[in-house]
């Protein structure tokens, strides 16, 4: 019974035809087949959870870069340099390019605001110790002559020309000391301002004990040039004058004039030219670390196409400053003559009081030209750098290298090699072979 039941729960019905009774008429054709699993047709692949999260939903960039990870104002990241965050560099006197006039002829001028303790306060504590020294020992010689000449009264005649002839002596003598006094005050502000103008290029700023210190070895060198200089402009004014008097001597007065009139001119152009030439001597001994002689070379060459521009831009300068002076020193010296007038109209110098104007006068004289004539001097010794510098950027691509240093040390990374060094291969003829570029030439419309 139950046998029977159960076969008629699984048993289909028939109805009149044969077929089964619910089920459709038409059969599926062979090719088609349905999925063997209904679980698997009606969930398919692309139901599954792993498309429902696909990778996309998640992108990298809806999660924290890693630029995000450091501390504030401390990036961190594969574009970050080693060593950490670094600001950019400073900016230097002047752009990294070889310069056009203008910033050519201010740049001397920016130098005085860029650094002026050092600068300014070091010339001019060189300047007050050479007028003190040249005052103290002026006045020690000429009171010492005086005290002789007053003692030789009462003697022959030829006793007290000798001893007139010899104090004379003697304050040439000293002169000529305090000469060498300011020449060598002179060599060492060109030095200073040279070393402040060269680091100042590369964005840095040194203290008056930092431009002393980076000058060391090198002062004597500077001096050695600068009475070397002296001695040669002497020595072509004696042969000049020696040669006018022997002139006169065996030929008319007219023609000694004459000859004394040409060679004067001739030497005046013979002396520009020089000068012009070797202007850059100091500036090359300081930043390169020369000789006298490779100096005075180095700077020949470096003057060989630019002879015009350095003559034009350094006579542009020294002109500018002796304006500035006589500006200053003109009023002064009308103030005083109106007030020495006024005191003593007969000119006499006698009374009290046009004495005191007097040495009030030259007192305040000596401080304005002391205080002026450091100034000056800064500014016309940075000329001769600053022109030096840009020719080696326009002939040998020192742009480029300094641009590199300057990066570099933004970077952190130190380069112990120096950016100013002399160029290996040289050429000994400058038109003879182009420059050896070491780095990015400078661009063809550089002016």
């Amino acid at each position: 019974m139950s046998d029977n039941l159960g076969q008629d729960d699984v048993t289909p019905q028939r109805g009149t035809d044969g077929s089964a009774e619910g089920t459709p008429q038409w059969t599926a054709p062979e090719a088609w087949a349905p999925p063997a699993a209904q679980d698997a047709w009606q969930q398919p692949v692309w139901q599954q959870p792993g498309w429902q999260q696909p990778a996309w939903q998640q992108p990298a960039w809806q999660q924290q870069p890693s630029w995000q990870t450091g501390a504030p104002g401390q990036p961190s990241g594969p574009w970050q340099r080693p060593g950490g965050w670094t600001p950019p560099p400073k900016p230097g006197l002047f752009p990294l390019r070889p310069l056009p006039f203008g910033t050519l002829l201010g740049t001397p001028f920016r130098v005085l605001r860029h650094n002026p303790r050092a600068t300014v306060g070091g010339s001019l504590l060189v300047q007050l110790i050479a007028t003190l020294a040249s005052v103290v020992l002026i006045g020690a010689t000429a009171a010492f002559a005086v005290t002789r000449i007053a003692a030789a009264e009462g003697t022959t005649a030829e006793t007290t020309q000798a001893i007139a002839a010899g104090s004379i002596a003697i304050l040439i003598a000293a002169f000529l000391v305090t000469v060498a006094i300011s020449l060598i005050g002179t060599a060492l502000v060109q030095g200073l301002v040279a070393s402040e103008v060269s680091h100042g290029a590369l964005g840095e700023k040194l203290t008056l004990r930092g431009l002393w210190r980076a000058t060391r070895g090198r002062r004597w060198r500077l001096i050695g040039w600068t009475v070397l200089l002296a001695a040669a402009g002497t020595a072509s004014i004696v042969l000049v004058v020696v040669a006018a008097v022997l002139s006169s001597l065996a030929g008319s007065v007219p023609a000694t004039v004459l000859f004394s009139v040409l060679a004067g001119l001739g030497l005046i152009v013979l002396w520009v030219w020089i000068g012009t030439k070797t202007a850059l001597t100091p500036s090359v001994i300081i930043v390169e670390r020369t000789g006298i002689m490779a100096g005075i070379a180095r700077s020949w060459r470096l003057t060989n196409r630019s002879f015009w521009r350095t003559f034009g831009t350094i006579a542009l300068v020294v002109v500018i400053c002796s304006a500035a002076s006589a500006v200053i020193s003109v009023p002064l010296q009308v103030i005083f003559t109106i007030v020495l007038a006024v005191i003593d109209p007969t000119g006499s110098l006698q009374s009290q009081a046009s004495i005191t104007v007097t040495i009030v006068y030259y007192g305040i004289s000596l401080i304005v030209s002391t205080l002026v004539g450091s100034i000056t001097s800064v500014i016309e010794s940075a000329a001769t750098t600053t022109i030096y510098l840009d020719l080696r950027m326009r002939h040998e691509g020192l742009d480029a290298d300094l641009r590199r240093t300057v990066d570099d040390r933004a970077a952190g990374r130190q380069d112990a090699s120096d950016p100013f060094a002399t160029p290996r291969h040289e050429p000994a003829a400058w038109q003879a072979a182009p420059p050896a570029w070491r780095g990015v030439p400078p661009y063809r419309g550089a002016p």
